[in-house]
């Protein structure tokens, strides 16, 4: 029951972007909250409105736009740039560049013909930021394209970037995984069909692997420097978020609720929990912070849970909250933050021993 209740969020999803591209119309994001983190601020995007949410207690400093907008709605994370801008992509099609401080708008880019669904990397060469029209954008620091590149299929996933070798990876949901020349988005190349749609972001190692999840239920690392597949191995059920690369280890969760941890040389299992123990389908990428690995899963239609394990798998701690976490935990300080879907508190606060800090609830 609870994986059916992750299917028809899916596909409502899936059929309110369909929809909407067809008629022009706005939607109210069907999907879960996307998140970024900063020094002093949480910024959460989700619905029809991009909150700034102070870390010390939980409470709102701004909120855009400003008035309720029904033609405006998010879905992805935030990104935050090298130069201090707050970036987040709409369903709207346009992407904005926010002032982190005041939530005040810098520039929109309006060339995108379909909604923002993967996050947009910001980096200091610019911003690429991949649109369900097929294209991946590519801008710089005033919101101006320099180039856009046309891949075979949807971009749900993050791009990756690699400054050693110039490289930008970029995955797909028509199964390929590409390097792109971040200069001119031109193709480096691009790999052989790959079992399954990518909606996670790729883990990069620095010895040059990439490391890639698929609804073909598989891990798959690959070469780099030419795409090539170095070993794959299967997971019981479909990867939504990519791996998470700590060490020598990789640890990700499936979509049937089981946890494993990967050697990343070879892909060998080094132990795996299972269902049974964690109660419901994992989607977001774990967070790892030195000895503890973060695991949001989705406990059932109005229930989530957020695990703590050791990095031997052992349970440490567990905390319900109310609604699915569906985005990755993410590390603020000596705070571990879930955005649950679908819940009266958009944004929880626990400190790393599983006590619950605070909680920031919109007004209605």
């Amino acid at each position: 029951m609870k994986l059916k209740f992750l299917f028809l969020t899916t596909i409502l999803f899936l059929t309110a972007t369909v929809l909407s591209a067809c008629t022009g119309g706005a939607t109210v994001a069907s999907s879960w909250p996307g998140l970024a983190v900063d020094t002093d601020t949480a910024y959460v995007a989700y619905n029809r409105s991009v909150h700034a949410i102070n870390l010390s207690n939980g409470t709102q400093k701004w909120k855009f736009p400003a008035e309720p907008d029904n033609k405006i709605t998010f879905y992805s994370d935030p990104a935050i740039s090298p130069d201090g801008q707050l970036i987040v992509g709409g369903y709207n099609k346009i992407l904005y560049s926010l002032n982190p401080a005041t939530g005040l708008m810098n520039w929109e880019f309006t060339d995108g013909e379909n909604h923002y669904i993967a996050p947009p990397l910001a980096v200091e060469k610019g911003l690429y930021a991949p649109n369900a029209d097929n294209n991946i954008y590519a801008l710089d620091s005033s919101g101006t394209l320099r180039w856009k590149y046309v891949s075979d299929g949807d971009v749900w996933a993050q791009p990756v970037t690699d400054p050693d070798c110039e490289c930008l990876y970029l995955s797909s949901m028509e199964h390929y995984l590409y390097s792109l020349n971040p200069e001119d988005g031109s193709m480096l190349w691009q790999s052989e069909k790959l079992g399954g749609s990518i909606v996670g972001v790729s883990a990069l190692s620095a010895d040059k692997v990439l490391y890639v999840g698929t609804f073909g239920s598989e891990i798959i690392a690959l070469n780099a420097q030419n795409g090539e597949v170095l070993w794959r191995v299967p997971t019981d059920g479909w990867i939504w978020s990519g791996p998470t690369l700590a060490e020598d280890r990789l640890y990700v969760g499936d979509m049937n609720g089981n946890f494993y941890a990967f050697s990343a040389k070879d892909g060998s299992t080094i132990w795996k929990v299972t269902a049974d123990k964690l109660g419901g389908p994992i989607i977001g990428s774990p967070l790892v912070d030195a000895d503890t690995i973060y695991v949001g899963t989705e406990a059932g239609k109005k229930e989530g849970s957020l695990f703590a394990l050791d990095t031997s798998g052992n349970i440490k701690w567990k905390q319900t909250v109310s609604g699915p976490l569906y985005p990755s935990p993410r590390l603020a300080g000596d705070l571990i933050l879930v955005a649950p879907m679908s819940a009266d508190e958009l944004l929880i606060a626990f400190t790393k021993d599983g006590a619950r800090q605070w909680s920031f609830i919109p007004e209605k």
